[in-house]
C-alpha cells in the first residue's frame, strides 16, 4: 500500500476517532448539564420554602429569647421572695459508728424549730413531755435510742466554731439562718 493511502487512511481513522471522542465527550458533559440544571431548578423551586422555614425559625427562636428573660426575671424575682421567707442552715447526722450524714445548703420556712427542720431532712421519732413543755428524739432514720445510747443535738459555735449540747428541747429551738447543727448518737 503506498504511503500516501497509508497517511490517508491513518488521517481518516484519526478523525473518525477524534470524532468519537468529542461525540462521547459532548454527550457526558450535555448529561452532567442536564443533571445540574435539574438541580438548579429544584434548588429554585425549594428555595422560597427554606427561605420561609429560616425565618419562622428565626422568630421562633426570637420569641423563645424573649420568653427567657421574662422568665429568668421572674425566676430571680421569686428566689429573692423565697430567700426573704427562709433561712439556710446546716446539719449533721452522726450515727455514732463512724458515719456522718451532712445536709448543707438546706432552706426552711422563717421561725422553724430545729426539730421541724430535721424532719425535712430524716425519718424522726420523738415524744412529747407535758412536763418539760419539749420534746425528745426517740430515732433518727431507723436508729432508736438504747440506752446507754440517745441521740443528742449539738449546735456549732460561730465564734470558736466549738459544738456545744443544746440548751433547750429540740422543738423549743428555732434555727437562725447560718447555723450548723448535729445529731449525735452517743452516751450522754
Amino acid at each position: 500500500m503506498p504511503i500516501r493511502t497509508r497517511t490517508w487512511l491513518v488521517t481518516v481513522l484519526m478523525s473518525i476517532t477524534l470524532i468519537t471522542i468529542t461525540a462521547g465527550l459532548s454527550g457526558y458533559y450535555y448529561l452532567r448539564s442536564q443533571n445540574y440544571l435539574e438541580l438548579i431548578r429544584e434548588y429554585e423551586s425549594s428555595y422560597p420554602n427554606l427561605l420561609q422555614k429560616y425565618t419562622d425559625l428565626l422568630e421562633n427562636y426570637s420569641n423563645l429569647i424573649e420568653e427567657y428573660g421574662d422568665t429568668s426575671q421572674n425566676y430571680t424575682e421569686l428566689w429573692e421572695e423565697y430567700e426573704s421567707v427562709t433561712v439556710l442552715f446546716k446539719l449533721c447526722i452522726d450515727y455514732g459508728n463512724g458515719t456522718a450524714v451532712w445536709y448543707n445548703g438546706s432552706r426552711i420556712p422563717i421561725n422553724t424549730n430545729l426539730l421541724n427542720a430535721t424532719q425535712m431532712v430524716a425519718d424522726v421519732q420523738y415524744t412529747y413531755w407535758p412536763a418539760y413543755q419539749a420534746s425528745f428524739v426517740d430515732a433518727i432514720n431507723g436508729v432508736s435510742n438504747s440506752p446507754p445510747y440517745y441521740w443528742m443535738w449539738l449546735y456549732q459555735n460561730a465564734d470558736t466554731t466549738t459544738w456545744t449540747y443544746g440548751p433547750v428541747g429540740v422543738d423549743l429551738f428555732i434555727v437562725k439562718s447560718g447555723q450548723v447543727f448535729m445529731w449525735r448518737y452517743e452516751i450522754p
